[in-house]
């Protein structure tokens, strides 16, 4: 969960707000994770309370033009989120490389291979392949970030004070909305069944299991705001769409000698692949369940229609793999990157509302209750904070000359 979750989007908009604002904008990290770790376990309880996954709540409780426009955002997302992982892949191996590899083809091969691993593998070789990923992913960053942090007293204001710098509306919700992931926490539904945690008593291993996920998901955006402001903001160098990341690279060799340049550079590829592989592994098993739901189909059918070697999820895989390639070639990687984030943003009120919905108007069985006041009350911050900031950013944008 946590890796799908984390990936180029996470990396890159952190860098790019921590080049840009330093560590003014810690806050909106930690807000986003503590926001994912409610809409996720408002998720995961109701699943566990009334056996169905959040999209078969949806269609059962809400209108039918709920699940039809859901499809429709879940097609455009999934074009967004493919480019910007397999931009953020080419990033990746061109400066591994130091662009012996062009960014266009390594991107295209990146691809390519995932989409054939994800094909040909079975579950247990997606698990295998994403644990060391993962470990190297997070001791990379966060080495990096403690071999090159100063200034504790700014960073500890930037995490406890919250302020939204002047255009820095876009960057606040990019943040919370990319932090941890958007449309994947959907995902977890089905992870939690692919696991066999159905019942209610699954609850406390489900709530220790996300905060875990979404600590680590913290403590990774903070190691790179982090290093982006050692290197970028407080060194006064300037960031530019097609550099980020080989000049993350750069400037680290300089402060930390070369062994910096190819801990980060490890580490950041270590993250787009893991997050590429989570994301497709996962999100076709979303596009086969909205299919099947929509036409309405028996329960074994859905489920036929949800492994992985059915025809419709592998129509998905393959859609989110052509939809790509594309994006490989463009010339504004940081661009693709920061436009799906926001893209993936508006789905989180979404979610927070379609809970509110569920906890309030429909009846839970069982022993696990609907949300209590403050978890109700968190899912209304979510709501207003992304209506607030949306709002104050449309102003700004119409005052500008």
């Amino acid at each position: 969960m946590a890796a799908s979750g984390i990936g180029a989007s996470d990396i890159i908009t952190a860098t790019v707000a921590g080049a840009r604002y330093g560590v003014a904008l810690l806050w909106a990290l930690a807000l986003g994770a503590f926001f994912k770790f409610v809409l996720t376990e408002g998720l995961a309880r109701w699943q566990l309370a009334t056996g169905m996954t959040l999209l078969e709540g949806w269609a059962r409780f809400l209108p039918r033009w709920v699940l039809t426009v859901f499809m429709g955002y879940l097609i455009l997302w999934a074009i967004a989120v493919s480019g910007a992982l397999v931009s953020g892949c080419g990033l990746a191996i061109e400066n591994i490389t130091r662009g012996t590899i062009p960014r266009s083809w390594g991107a295209f091969a990146q691809a390519a291979v995932a989409f054939w691993f994800i094909y040909a593998a079975r579950v247990g070789g997606f698990s295998r392949l994403m644990k060391p990923l993962i470990i190297v992913m997070f001791f990379s960053i966060v080495v990096c970030a403690a071999s090159t942090f100063r200034e504790p007293a700014a960073a500890l204001e930037g995490l406890l004070v919250p302020i939204i710098p002047t255009r820095g509306g876009a960057y606040v919700l990019s943040l919370i909305g990319g932090v941890g992931g958007s449309l994947t926490l959907l995902s977890y539904n089905y992870l939690l069944r692919d696991e066999g945690k159905v019942a209610p008593r699954s609850l406390r291993s489900v709530r220790l299991d996300l905060g875990m996920a979404y600590l680590f998901t913290a403590v990774f955006g903070f190691s790179v705001m982090l290093i982006a402001d050692r290197v970028f903001h407080s060194a006064g160098v300037a960031i530019t769409d097609g550099e980020a990341v080989s000049r993350m690279a750069g400037q680290l060799a300089q402060i930390t000698g070369p062994v910096g340049f190819y801990i980060y550079s490890v580490g950041f590829w270590a993250a787009v692949v893991a997050s590429l592989i989570g994301v497709w592994q996962t999100v076709p098993t979303i596009f086969a369940d909205c299919y099947s739901l929509l036409r309405r189909i028996t329960q074994t059918q859905r489920a036929a229609a949800m492994h992985p070697s059915s025809s419709q999820y592998r129509a998905a895989l393959a859609f989110m793999a052509l939809a790509s390639v594309p994006f490989a070639f463009l010339s504004r990687p940081l661009l693709v990157v920061v436009g799906f984030t926001i893209i993936g943003s508006l789905f989180i009120p979404f979610l927070s509302a379609t809970l509110l919905y569920l906890n309030h108007r429909v009846p839970w069985p069982g022993p696990i209750r609907p949300n209590k006041a403050a978890t109700s009350a968190v899912l209304v911050l979510v709501l207003l904070l992304f209506l607030i900031v949306g709002v104050l950013e449309t102003v700004r944008a119409m005052m500008r000359p």
